[in-house]
């Protein structure tokens, strides 16, 4: 199983204190970061957690209160000074369009590479490789998203005996049979559905 690692880059109020920075959430899955929210302040919360900015391909945006967005501006450019040269996608309300345009023309920045802002409603359901992000409306005084990052469902539960009463024997077999490839057995041909269990559910995050 791909390992998930979820750092709490910020968990303050509406400004940072000596203990607590503002919002940022990252969540590493394999070789990606995926960033909730940027507050002012998160990169200097990435260096401190020994994550690498440059393995972030996302960014979600709740809302648009200061406290949860006014990272972008100087993160951005230092993805740029650190040669990023893969696309960032920036993902959020209603406005995030503007925002990030706003943001990439601040001050002599000019990006090198490519960023995409997506506008998202609730309602709304992403798929990418492994898992999907769903989105649903929070309670709060402006307009506001909750995200759930739900991994696709495993493989269930390798059945042993099953296998072994089907004339198949310990070894490179049952591995393929638990990454999903069919086998012949003597003539017969044994599918994973034969040896495995129920699907299991993939992890789930709620921000």
């Amino acid at each position: 199983m791909m390992q998930l690692y979820i750092h709490f880059l910020g968990t303050g109020g509406s400004w940072p204190t000596v203990q607590r920075n503002v919002s940022a959430v990252a969540i590493k899955r394999g070789g990606e970061v995926i960033l909730f929210d940027c507050g002012e302040g998160t990169q200097r919360q990435f260096q401190r957690s020994k994550l690498s900015y440059m393995q972030i391909s996302k960014i979600f945006i709740t809302h648009f209160h200061g406290d949860h967005f006014l990272g972008l501006p100087g993160f951005i450019q230092t993805l740029q000074l650190n040669d990023r040269q893969q696309p960032l996608h920036i993902y959020g309300p209603r406005g995030m369009k503007s925002i990030v345009e706003i943001v990439t023309r601040l001050g002599y920045f000019k990006p090198s590479y490519p960023i995409y802002a997506h506008e998202l409603k609730p309602g709304d359901e992403i798929k990418f490789d492994g898992y999907k992000i769903k989105v649903a409306e929070a309670c709060h005084n402006v307009p506001a998203l909750a995200y759930a990052l739900e991994e696709d469902e495993r493989p269930g539960r390798f059945n042993k005996q099953k296998a072994l009463e089907l004339g198949i024997p310990e070894g490179p077999l049952f591995r393929k049979l638990q990454n999903g490839f069919a086998v012949e057995i003597n003539g017969k041909v044994i599918t994973p559905d034969m040896v495995l269990g129920e699907p299991r559910p993939g992890r789930k995050i709620t921000i």
